[in-house]
């Protein structure tokens, strides 16, 4: 049978069964809806609803069902970009990128370059959104893009311009030149 998780965790990989005869949307949808929840900074907690005591012992602090911990909360920007945006293509970046990206600190050193994008897909124009995708094409983020489709896939062809520019870019200063994404523009998923 299944087995309680306490403490839910992004990187968790879960078995999920068919939806009960009772349920509506099975584990499944309360997964994801824990998970949207603790992304937009908010404890939830999911527990049977059989035993109607439980939500009293749950505010009471008892260890009951599993806790999807809250996450920071996130400014109206990025959750504009996590939850109500649509994306309009998707840019795949390499892993030493994708770690850059991951890492979300100061500076030239965690930028990503255009060398490191393999593949546009799409057609996109500047302050569109669009998916950030690692090699495995699993997203990882979403970003408002500073640069079209276009542009971008001229990147592809000539690697060289994009060598020196970044596309990415961690500090919160007005940018020039090819970048593709700016972090303060972007949210981790």
């Amino acid at each position: 049978g299944a087995e309680r998780i306490k403490v839910w965790t992004r990187d968790r990989q879960v078995q999920i069964g068919e939806k009960s005869t009772m349920g509506r949307g099975g584990m499944a949808s309360k997964i994801g809806a824990a998970t949207v929840a603790a992304a937009g900074g908010v404890h939830t907690v999911v527990a049977s609803g059989f035993d109607v005591t439980n939500i009293e012992k749950i505010f009471n602090g008892a260890d009951v069902g599993t806790l999807f911990t809250a996450e920071e909360r996130p400014n109206k920007r990025k959750r504009w970009l996590t939850f109500a945006t649509e994306t309009k293509g998707r840019i795949t970046v390499k892993d030493d990128g994708i770690q850059r990206l991951l890492r979300l600190g100061s500076g030239p050193k965690n930028n990503i370059f255009g060398a490191d994008i393999t593949d546009v897909k799409g057609l996109f124009e500047e302050k569109d959104v669009v998916s950030i995708v690692s090699t495995t094409g699993q997203e990882v983020a979403r970003g408002m893009v500073q640069v079209d489709s276009k542009t971008l896939e001229g990147l592809l062809v000539d690697p060289s311009l994009g060598s020196s520019h970044p596309t990415f870019q961690a500090t919160l200063t007005v940018i020039s030149g090819q970048e593709v994404v700016i972090l303060e523009n972007s949210v981790i998923r």
